[in-house]
């Protein structure tokens, strides 16, 4: 299609399969030495209204990595190792929470979470919904980056 403008609204969503070398290949966030994350699913590239999907991964020995979880719920599905998830919620009150390959996290919004290091590297699938208008607040550069994916991909 010679008319076909990568960079228009709506412009990627359309329904295909995302292939590991395609995932393998975007941008890599850093959230803290030794812990990163890839979005291969996002607003900014692909106009996914709703959610965001993503890869971290972490180092046997990263270090914590702190969020104020605000306007999203988001789930990590351990693929390899195990994580360890320090929440707290408003009044100051903190629960751990650790889980091994094939087992699921639920962190809804309205806490405050931490990842710690476990001993062992791990990868989890990540996704968060609603996806925020703003794209990644805390990473505008990173937010760029995907967004400029849109016509480097050429669709």
């Amino acid at each position: 299609m010679t008319d076909h403008d990568p960079a228009a609204r709506n412009a990627r969503r359309f329904p295909r399969v995302i292939v590991p070398d395609e995932i393998d290949k975007m941008p890599v966030l850093t959230f803290n030495t030794g812990i990163t994350t890839n979005i291969f699913l996002s607003r900014e590239r692909d106009d996914a209204r709703y959610f965001r999907h993503g890869y971290c991964y972490g180092e046997p020995d990263h270090l914590p990595y702190q969020w104020e979880q605000r306007d999203f719920d988001e789930t990590h599905y351990v693929l390899d190792g195990r994580i360890h998830v320090v929440v707290e919620d408003a009044a100051g009150r903190t629960i751990v929470l650790e889980a091994t390959v094939g087992e699921h996290i639920y962190l809804p919004a309205g806490y405050t979470y931490r990842l710690e290091a476990t001993g062992v590297a791990y990868k989890f699938f990540w996704t968060s919904g609603p996806s925020p208008k703003v794209g990644v607040a805390d990473a505008p550069e990173y937010s760029r980056e995907l967004s400029a994916l849109r016509t480097s991909e050429g669709s």
